[in-house]
């Protein structure tokens, strides 16, 4: 039989949320689990340990055991779940917050993907609604920078192996440092989109907590001595002091930074006595006081299953345009099979000779997929033009073989799409500069991750120039039953004709959440070859929009010149940007260390015309 520990760490909390989390913990599996229960209680009184011990065996009556325990003094959440993971001997164990709730089948998907997985993964992160964290993984492997400590499962054997959690950091950021020392010692951390908790750590998007404000500078700081050294150390005492003597956000701001500062100057020998060194699987990251890139969209709401239980979900078909590169195509199939939008279909036309029907057999057990070859070469628009007379599904989306998705990628486009009642949404995506290290096998190396597009929909402003990625876009079906596919005669710029077509009567809607990466040549001789083809090519691209009329009256005319006038004047530039662009410049990064952190960084630049 299965087994499973799982730890709760808590302090004074709320206890009906603590029986739907015990309750969600108890739902029947697929197959027979033993579980095991331990609870650490940090709060001040005993009487509350006692309550939650009621409520545990009560909720979890069939449990194997039952065992909570509670300490007198607060022990932060690290030691409180090192205490709880002690009394355990299950091969995996799952620690979760008190204030989480598992979704339906969650225990069971984890205990397939631990089982089944990789011996060398030490961690799988639970994904978090209603606010998933924002930081990047690998659309592909799924493997992330660290884990969030709210809900994770590990394996014991490599918990143990590093010694747990430092006891050293109370609350905020010691799932970062256990993350880090399990990949310092060649483990490797993944990201579980389609397996889920509720937490509804915020009361409301962008909620500003102050306590996490200084639990996190201090570990920052800590993490910088540990992980970066003195030269990472000294640019977190200077962001530290240009906040301190930066208008406070919230009372009390200044003075809870310093005394963070001095929390942290105080363990600054424990901390840089215990320097953990890059090795050729893990480098540590630091973006100002995160840890990793971001992705935009933090506060894009996701609904739980037990809210809409059963809702319909329309069928939607992902296209992808492939010629003979199979170990890219795999990637970009593997980014659709870890969607977490369950009615999904993808369908496969390869241009030319069949090359690439093995790759997609591989996704048969974990995809809905159609495959076909043209035989010969049919060019860009016969191919997208095939896939589309393929697809069955009500919503459709292109994905070209060199391109991924992020997992929750359609399910945020369609949720929008169906929420606007418009005829297509999109999305922010990343334009991803890559250097090739070997283009038959798919190896390469990411060099800057930029949002070169974040543009509400204007249509004066598409039809002037393409701001849609084709990956970026979901279309319903009716726009392509009604204005066609692909101009065949065209083989560069082809979907922006297609996005002209489409929004001539028809509005789309834009998610700001980046939900996928486009790739771009980094190498700039490469990268000019390709923009001159777009520039020859957008001439023509131009001649064709004569041939479309549409009738407007003179005040929605009105309208759209002041929207476009508007939308063209300013652009938005985000801080995770600005940090990207700065950081992949080896100088710029050197001297941004020491210049006092900006706050209220000027977001909006002129573009040029």
């Amino acid at each position: 039989m299965r087994e499973i520990d799982v730890c709760i760490v808590t302090y004074l909390p709320d206890f009906a949320l603590l029986q739907q989390l015990l309750a969600s913990l108890s739902e029947p599996t697929a197959d027979p689990v033993s579980r095991a229960l331990f609870i650490h209680d940090n709060g001040p009184d005993a009487a509350v340990a006692e309550r939650i011990a009621e409520l545990a065996r009560r909720e979890c009556a069939g449990f194997a055991a039952v065992d909570v325990r509670h300490s007198p003094a607060n022990l932060g959440y690290g030691r409180g779940h090192n205490g709880a993971m002690a009394r355990g001997r299950a091969p995996f164990a799952l620690l979760l917050n008190q204030d989480c709730v598992l979704e339906p089948g969650t225990l069971d998907g984890l205990l397939a993907a631990a089982e089944t997985g990789a011996a060398e993964v030490a961690a799988w992160e639970l994904r978090q609604i209603p606010y998933e964290h924002p930081k990047a993984y690998d659309p592909v492997s799924l493997e992330t920078s660290w884990a969030s400590g709210a809900a994770l499962l590990v394996r014991r054997a490599a918990f143990e192996a590093v010694g747990g959690f430092d006891p050293l950091l109370f609350m905020y950021g010691e799932d970062v440092d256990l993350s880090w020392r399990l990949r310092a010692r060649g483990w490797k951390v993944l990201y579980q989109p389609k397996l889920a908790v509720v937490h509804r750590t915020y009361a409301r998007a962008a909620e500003v907590k102050p306590l996490q404000v200084f639990g996190g500078v201090a570990t920052n700081l800590a993490l910088r001595a540990r992980y970066g050294g003195w030269l990472r150390t000294l640019q977190g005492l200077a962001m530290l002091g240009g906040e301190i003597v930066a208008p406070p956000s919230f009372p009390g701001r200044r003075i809870g930074l310093a005394r963070s500062g001095l929390r942290f100057l105080a363990r600054w020998p424990r901390f840089a006595w215990s320097r953990v060194r890059p090795t050729e699987t893990f480098r540590p990251q630091f973006e100002g006081w995160g840890y990793e890139t971001r992705r935009d969209g933090a506060f894009v709401e996701f609904a739980s299953r037990r809210e809409v239980p059963g809702r319909a979900r329309p069928l939607v078909s992902i296209l992808i345009r492939t010629a003979d590169r199979p170990a890219w195509l795999r990637e970009a199939l593997a980014s659709c099979a870890n969607q977490t939008y369950g009615n999904l279909e993808v369908v496969v036309i390869e241009d030319g000779p069949e090359r690439s029907k093995e790759v997609v057999e591989e996704f048969r057990g974990r995809l809905e997929v159609r495959y076909r070859a043209t035989g010969e070469r049919a060019g860009r628009a016969r191919t997208g033009n095939a896939a589309l007379a393929e697809a069955r599904g009500e919503w459709l989306n292109f994905l070209d073989d060199d391109d991924v998705f992020f997992a929750d990628h359609v399910e945020v486009l369609v949720d929008a799409a169906l929420a606007s009642g418009a005829a297509g949404a999109y999305a922010l995506a990343w334009e991803t500069q890559t250097r090739l290290v070997d283009r038959d096998r798919a190896r390469y190396e990411e060099v800057l991750h930029l949002t070169r597009h974040r543009q509400r929909f204007d249509r004066l402003a598409l039809w002037h120039h393409n701001y849609l990625p084709i990956q970026a876009v979901l279309f319903h079906r009716r726009l392509y039953e009604r204005r066609g596919g692909f101009a065949e005669d065209m083989d560069q710029l082809e979907d922006w004709n297609l996005w002209t077509r489409y929004t001539l009567e028809d509005d789309f809607v834009l998610v700001e959440k980046t939900t996928s990466k486009y790739r771009v040549p980094a190498d700039a001789f490469v990268a000019a070859e390709r923009q001159g083809l777009l520039d020859r090519a957008y001439a023509d691209a131009l001649e064709r929009q004569r041939a479309m009329h549409v009738t407007f009256s003179p005040r929605e005319i009105s309208e759209m010149a002041d929207a476009y006038v508007r939308n063209e004047a300013l652009m938005m530039v985000t801080r995770n940007d600005l940090r990207r662009i700065v950081g992949a410049n080896r100088w710029l990064a050197r001297a941004a260390a020491f210049r006092r952190p900006l706050r209220g960084v000027v977001r909006r630049f002129a573009r040029r015309p």
